[in-house]
């Protein structure tokens, strides 16, 4: 590959935890390049770094410098002095109208407290691949979305059989998001030292039908 032969030869590295990223440099003279078939995104602390490598580029390829990043794969970028906000609210949109929610009525949750799903062997069966299309695109708004990842993954264990008691609950996640549309990630500036913090929880015997429990 092209690209990644001349990225090497400028001295940059593939991340091993992540193939679509290479670095160079460390500390203040670091650059990330993100790339995504002939797109890239480049980042790192020194804006001369940054503008030196994007002339190597431009005189090995033929390539458009679009300046600040704004937009990526859906995901809107809005980059102010002290954070970096990700939305997905044009797709939020775009999945409302798709599935025939954009005029339905709001609700504060994604899923109803204490709602117990399961295999429903007696229930109304509906149109499985249409349930796997609405299931499809609330996992891809996950990526700015961690709000709806428990409500998502619950509805997403039942794509083989599903029934009107599942299509319920994945309308309950759509009128969520009808009311959370602007919703999304904030990356704020902090202090150099990075903390990495993990949490763990787990439900006893969530599952009343088999008395199993989950945990994450």
């Amino acid at each position: 590959m092209r690209l990644n032969r001349s990225l090497k030869e400028l001295g940059f590295k593939k991340c091993n935890q992540e193939h679509a990223v290479y670095t160079r440099g460390k500390r203040e003279a670091s650059i990330l390049v993100g790339v995504y078939v002939d797109d890239l995104i480049v980042t790192g602390r020194s804006t001369e770094g940054i503008n030196k490598f994007k002339q190597q580029m431009m005189t090995e390829f033929e390539m458009s410098d679009l300046g600040l990043l704004s937009y990526y794969l859906g995901i809107e970028v809005e980059q102010q002095k002290s954070r970096i906000l990700l939305r997905q609210s044009a797709y939020a949109k775009k999945i409302l109208s798709q599935f025939q929610m954009a005029d339905c009525n709001a609700t504060k949750q994604p899923m109803e407290p204490k709602t117990q799903l399961h295999k429903d062997l007696e229930g109304t069966p509906i149109d499985a691949t249409e349930y796997r299309r609405v299931i499809g695109c609330l996992r891809y708004l996950l990526h700015t979305r961690p709000d709806l990842s428990y409500s998502v993954g619950m509805a997403s264990r039942y794509m083989e059989k599903p029934t009107s008691m599942h299509h319920k609950v994945v309308k309950q996640i759509l009128r969520y998001l009808k009311g959370t549309i602007y919703f999304g990630l904030a990356y704020i500036k902090g202090p150099q030292e990075i903390s990495i913090f993990g949490y763990s929880d787990s439900d006893l015997a969530g599952d009343l039908r088999t008395k199993s429990f989950s945990s994450f």
